[in-house]
């Protein structure tokens, strides 16, 4: 488990490093971390509606008409 901090703390200071090293590579940073943050919400959003549909129960609010 140290070993798992020792290397997040070392990835922070190493992106931080080539962020601010050119601002072409401070651009092409924040475009990488859209491309990798908005697929991980739109499927966390898609994991949160199957499990709000897993526990509510099918026979919520009223019956429909009867036809005929």
């Amino acid at each position: 488990m140290v070993s798992i901090v020792d290397n997040l703390t070392e990835m922070v200071s190493l992106f931080s490093d080539v962020a601010t090293s050119d601002p072409l590579s401070a651009v092409l940073l924040a475009v990488g971390a859209l491309f990798v943050a908005a697929p991980s919400a739109a499927l966390g959003y898609l994991a949160a509606g199957a499990f709000v549909d897993l526990i509510t129960p099918e026979s919520l609010g009223r019956s429909p008409p009867q036809q005929g």
